[in-house]
């Protein structure tokens, strides 16, 4: 074991050793190196981290703008697209077909490496020459109608859903699949007419669940498994016609349920405040982990020795952050998933050993690069597809790569750069663009003190002068009261005043559930969501009825009783 301290934080960690045994493998130190750590011949070596996992994670989160989205011209086609980009990017950004079309190659910017020079700052002037694809999703390839959707795929009629696939007729989803007619929901899996929705699956013609599986015609509930027709209840098995975790019989339970007018905000917003009073009486679990076996983390799904938060089906995987599809034998990845020997790198899907990749797909043993498709044994390449042998995309033979890359290893571990991820600085986007500012939120004053960039919003003179004569009493509480004419309005957010107007197919959606016209815009209610999703920290603490020391999502100074998993199942069981 390594004692460290984090050159930002300033914080103590540890890498332990089967944290060496792993980077030996990804080839990040040598057998050589890995036998003299573990034996305390020496106590460090260029390869191993130099930042705590938090500061590790925020580095990888400044590279990635979910929601930031703005309208431009293709660099190629000069048609209007959207892009997490602006107009004002050094670099050209070309819109799905023309990028991924074979008209251009990207080869063609190829160049030598310079020994004189840092990798990091070839590797930026490279990236500010290729190409770049406007956002990351597949509309008009293998998706339709879903332009505004990024880090999505398989996907139709969707707006502003992130990190998704195979979704349809969706809106302000984040991290779903398999999905159809889901709204407002994060975490989120084989689940229909759903809203307001975090860390489900299968679930069904409900509203405001939390960690709920298998429910249907449930309503501001959390902990439910496999019922039916429950209305503010939390810790239910196989259960129906609950109120408060109060049964009643079939007849009685449509009787006062009837009663409710979901369809108005003001009454809306009475229940849930009401549910939400009832459930605190509760106790809760220290962590959300359902068939899972030696975890660390929270919501994590038949995972095996994994260490992170929102994993479904992942092996022997440590400091992970949004994973599906079995990932298996890889650190410090922020959203990925059918892929084995990963390491700092931001969605690596359908990847065998690669380092400090983003958005590279389907390849293996690539390193420092972004974009790259269908490639092997490159390394700070762009935009590469179905390429081999390629080093800040020249083309080399097998032999002439081979010789070059250990010398170009050997000038990163002098300069400091082998084994750390892009510099967050390098990242095109300003530090308040990207899910960094979700997680570890800064001010303007912090982040630029810390050398992040920060965009100011600008201010639209024509949406501040309609905000002077807007007022929410003009807007019907009741759905049932909307006209078609919502859809033409412009509506100012309650919280931050930000403009927003309501989709037709979201407005279609809130009059089949019954539900009421949002006073909040989509960027305030996915705040609102995130913060019900615990922090991604473990607290020490003990459980309140066997005293048992355990590790959990719940601060201390949070008010709810934290049971561990055994007395927490008495509770519910």
């Amino acid at each position: 074991m390594i004692e460290r301290i984090c050159r930002k934080s300033g914080k103590k960690f540890v890498i332990a050793k089967e944290d060496l045994e792993f980077y030996a493998k990804m080839g990040l130190i040598t057998e050589e190196n890995l036998q003299d750590l573990i034996s305390r011949k020496m106590n460090d070596c260029s390869g191993l981290p130099t930042l705590c996992p938090e500061e590790r994670q925020r580095r990888r989160m400044c590279w990635r703008n979910e929601r930031k989205l703005y309208q431009r011209k293709c660099d190629s086609c000069e048609k209007s697209i959207v892009s997490v980009y602006q107009k004002s990017a050094s670099f050209p950004v070309y819109c799905q077909r023309c990028w991924w079309e074979y008209s251009w190659e990207a080869l063609d910017y190829g160049r030598d490496f310079n020994f004189q020079r840092p990798f990091f700052d070839q590797f930026q002037e490279l990236s500010g020459k290729v190409p770049c694809v406007g956002i990351m999703n597949d509309d008009g390839v293998r998706s339709e109608n879903s332009e505004y959707c990024f880090n999505f795929s398989y996907g139709k009629n969707c707006y502003l859903v992130t990190t998704s696939w195979h979704a349809e007729d969706c809106l302000y989803v984040n991290n779903g699949q398999h999905l159809r007619d889901v709204v407002d929901s994060c975490n989120i899996g084989n689940s229909e007419l759903s809203y307001e929705c975090i860390n489900g699956q299968k679930v069904y013609n409900s509203v405001y669940l939390e960690d709920c599986f298998s429910c249907s015609d449930c309503y501001f509930s959390v902990d439910l498994k496999s019922c039916r027709h429950c209305f503010g209840c939390i810790g239910l098995r196989n259960a129906q016609y609950c109120i408060f975790n109060k049964s009643y019989s079939e007849k009685d339970y449509i009787r006062l349920t009837s009663e409710l007018n979901l369809g108005s905000r003001k009454r809306l917003n009475q229940i849930k405040e009401q549910a939400r009073r009832e459930i605190a009486k509760f106790p809760r679990r220290d962590v959300l982990q359902v068939k899972s076996e030696d975890c660390v983390g929270d919501a994590l799904f038949n995972c095996k020795q994994v260490q992170g938060n929102v994993i479904f089906n992942g092996e022997y995987c440590k400091y992970y952050d949004g994973g599906s599809d079995t990932p298996k034998n890889s650190y410090d990845i922020l959203v990925g998933g059918a892929h084995q020997w990963g390491c700092e790198s931001i969605v690596p899907d359908h990847t065998y050993m690669v380092f400090g990749t983003m958005y590279c797909w389907k390849s293996n043993n690539v390193f420092y690069s972004d974009n790259c498709h269908s490639c092997s044994d490159c390394f700070g390449c762009v935009g590469l597809k179905h390429k081999q042998y390629c080093i800040l995309n020249k083309q080399y033979t097998k032999e002439a790569y081979e010789e070059l890359l250990p010398k170009i290893i050997s000038h990163m571990k002098q300069t400091g750069e082998w084994g750390e991820f892009f510099p967050a600085e390098l990242s095109p986007f300003a530090y308040n663009e990207t899910v960094a500012q979700e997680y570890y939120p800064l001010t303007k004053k912090e982040a630029e003190k810390r050398g992040y960039k920060w965009k100011d919003e600008p201010i639209n003179k024509k949406y501040e002068t309609l905000k002077q004569s807007f007022d929410w009493s003009q807007i019907p509480d009741d759905i049932q009261e909307v006209g078609d004419d919502i859809l033409t309005k412009v509506l100012f957010c309650e919280c931050s005043g930000k403009p927003y107007q309501i989709q037709k197919a979201e407005l279609k959606f809130y009059r089949k559930m019954n539900l009421p016209i949002p006073h909040l815009h989509p960027d305030e209610r996915h705040k609102d969501r995130m913060k019900l999703r615990n922090p991604r920290k473990l607290y020490e603490r003990t459980c309140a009825d066997c005293q048992k020391a355990i590790q959990t999502t719940f601060a201390p100074d949070r008010p709810e009783k934290i049971l561990c998993e055994e007395c927490y199942l008495k509770v519910v069981d």
